[in-house]
């Protein structure tokens, strides 16, 4: 007699093999574990499965995701605008992004390298060390790969650090001190290196006033996007962060700006909804010939509105100017 077995469940079969531990993700991933459970707790990139004994275990999907994930932040991708995406939308990321050249891949190793020396030094307050490091890294990459490979991976993982007590608010603000002299005096650089700078102006495809919306304290990004900018030759008038929509339209008529370009708060810091708002004042004090581009948190009503230009890297913005330079 032959005896029937039931053949094992498509289900049990998946779950067996969806059980990676978080040492299997970290290793799968290249990610270290302070890293993975930011992105869980802040983002909510994945949520794992408790077992009884109170263990995290991740299903193939999450595995999947963080591995796209890890490779868009890596090419300059803010973890706050890719977190919600779905699997599919981020392997379409990952396929339009353009290969990496031998020569840069090289440059990378040692962006790398600077980036390690930077985090041991400010880890140890070695505070001119840091500025060294910094200097040299610029000099040797140039200011593109400066700012995209060097400073923004900097500034995710020291904000990471101080969330996880692994480095104190004495040392973020150190490093912000530091970095911020910096880009200020690459923005100073660029935006006179035009012989006749009003001439400038008026050739300009673009010009531009920057600035973060009320409340976000976090300017990094929009003075990184400021430099930018200026490294492609438009005229920029940066006003910080901090702003309120309306002196923020008032400055950007003063000045001539044809553009605004506004840094949102990359993590949720703030309700949707008063972001909106914001906007929805910010555009309606705007001259009628003036743009709006965005970059941060976006809210479901600013992605359905087509006359907001959505950012979602500073790889995609430097992408753009470059098709708009007019230099």
């Amino acid at each position: 007699m032959t005896l029937k077995t039931d053949a094992p469940s498509k289900t049990s079969e998946s779950r067996a093999s969806d059980h990676y531990s978080v040492k299997t993700i970290c290793q799968l991933t290249g990610l270290n574990e302070h890293t993975l459970r930011a992105w869980e707790r802040r983002y909510q990139v994945v949520t794992p499965h408790r077992l009884e004994n109170g263990r995290r275990v991740y299903s193939l999907d999450d595995l999947e995701k963080l591995k796209l994930v890890t490779l868009l932040v890596r090419k300059g991708f803010l973890i706050g605008n890719i977190a919600s995406s779905a699997i599919e939308d981020l392997s379409a990321l990952v396929n339009d992004a353009q290969a990496i050249p031998h020569e840069d891949t090289l440059r990378l190793g040692r962006s790398v390298e600077y980036v390690d020396k930077i985090k041991r030094s400010l880890g140890d307050y070695e505070l001119l060390t840091v500025q060294a490091l910094l200097q040299q890294a610029r000099v040797e990459h140039g200011v593109k790969a400066f700012l995209l490979e060097i400073l923004m991976p900097l500034m995710q993982y020291i904000g990471e650090a101080v969330t996880n007590n692994k480095f104190g608010i004495g040392q973020e603000h150190a490093y912000s001190a530091i970095v911020r002299s910096e880009l200020m005096q690459l923005l100073y650089l660029f935006s006179q290196s035009h012989s006749n700078p009003i001439q400038k102006r008026q050739e300009s495809a673009k010009i531009f006033a920057i600035a973060t919306n009320e409340g976000n304290q976090h300017e990094f990004g929009a003075l990184i996007s400021a430099v930018i900018c200026a490294f492609h030759g438009f005229p920029v008038y940066y006003f910080g962060c901090n702003m309120p929509a309306v002196p923020l339209a008032e400055a950007a008529k003063a000045v001539g700006a044809n553009c605004i370009l506004l840094g949102l708060p990359s993590v949720t810091l703030m309700p949707p909804e008063s972001l909106d708002q914001y906007v929805s004042r910010l555009r309606g004090e705007m001259s009628s010939i003036c743009q709006l581009w965005v970059g941060g948190q976006i809210t479901e009503s600013m992605v359905a509105d087509r006359n907001i230009r959505k950012l979602s890297s500073l790889i995609e913005l430097d992408n753009l100017l470059s098709s708009i330079r007019t230099i």
